[in-house]
């Protein structure tokens, strides 16, 4: 629970939903607002993601911003040197960068020793192609045995956590964050709006979504489209009205104000948009400060009503994953 939360562009939209042209604004806007901190990773949308970010940043001094990428196990169906080695190499390329600033294990890879995954990544940093080390989407117990094996070992030890946490989506809760507390890392949440459910563009179960992310990703239906987000998201939404205020305002200053993140560890939300004016609102939602206390409870009703189909705040490499372009 924290004001002063950082906020963390993503760029999973870049490509699909979001040119070249589109892409230039948004990272202008962000910038410009006091933000600097840009995510991608090199699975976005087959590598267009980080394609057209560089060419979005190219007149835009470095050190005005910082870029985090991701390293994954889908490209070649294991996470070994030869694959991290490639996937660093190319995501340099598109970007247009030397390192980057943050280089993630996307999510863990049970056909690789960790140690040889952890081995080249020390490797890379040492010939400064990136300057921090992060993990995703590792189970808590993972995170444990990463940061000893680094630390017997004397490689760099990963410093930030990015995994799945919003109003519904809330079982990192449990023993995710109280293991990185104890290891001093700090947590960037991806799907604030848990995949749209809380963006108020769905408001039934029954129905077909409209093209967007539920559509070009299936993974996001399998994790979200669910009954009881929808009963939560009725639940919610029907307060956010008596109240005055959006669902999406309601979603983003729960997880700013009223979460387990805090900004003293550093944390922050992963901030995404498809347009502009989606994002010049998302960025200004957090300065409206707590939530009424009505909306913080239904948050609580909504959570008991998910909790039992909320997806695990980890996951591992599975032929569907294996399918997937995105997240």
């Amino acid at each position: 629970m924290s004001d002063n939360i950082k906020l963390i562009l993503g760029t999973m939209t870049f490509g699909p939903q979001v040119d070249k042209m589109d892409a230039e604004k948004m990272v202008n806007k962000f910038i410009k607002s006091g933000y600097y901190e840009i995510d991608t990773a090199f699975v976005y949308n087959n590598g267009s993601s980080e394609e057209i970010l560089g060419k979005a940043l190219k007149d835009v001094p470095k050190n005005k911003y910082s870029i985090a990428t991701k390293v994954n196990p889908r490209i070649t169906q294991r996470l070994d040197g030869e694959a991290i080695n490639m996937q660093i190499c190319e995501s340099l390329r598109r970007l247009s960068l030397e390192a980057v600033d943050i280089l993630y294990l996307h999510f863990p890879d049970p056909n690789t020793p960790i140690e040889n995954t952890l081995e080249v990544c020390a490797e890379l940093y040492q010939k400064n192609k990136f300057k921090e080390l992060g993990l995703s989407n590792f189970p808590a117990h993972m995170v444990v045995d990463v940061y000893n094996i680094c630390k017997k070992n004397g490689w760099l030890i990963p410093t930030v956590y990015q995994g799945v946490y919003n109003g519904l989506s809330r079982k990192a809760e449990s023993e995710l964050f109280p293991t990185i507390r104890k290891l001093g890392m700090r947590f960037y949440a991806y799907n604030p709006l848990a995949g749209g459910i809380l963006s108020g563009r769905y408001s039934k179960y029954t129905d077909n979504p409209d093209p967007g992310r539920f559509t070009y990703r299936s993974n996001y239906m399998d994790r979200y489209w669910k009954e009881s987000y929808f009963e939560a998201y009725s639940l919610i939404n029907n307060q956010c009205k008596e109240e005055g205020i959006t669902i999406i305002e309601a979603a983003y200053r729960w997880l700013i104000y009223h979460s387990l993140l805090d900004s003293r560890h550093g944390d922050g939300v992963i901030v995404g948009a498809s347009k502009l004016e989606q994002l010049e609102q998302n960025l200004d939602i957090g300065k409206n400060g707590p939530l009424p206390q009505t909306i913080v409870d239904t948050f609580e009703q909504g959570w008991k009503k998910t909790k039992i189909d909320s997806p695990e705040y980890y996951r591992f490499v599975t032929e569907k994953l294996l399918e997937e372009k995105n997240d």
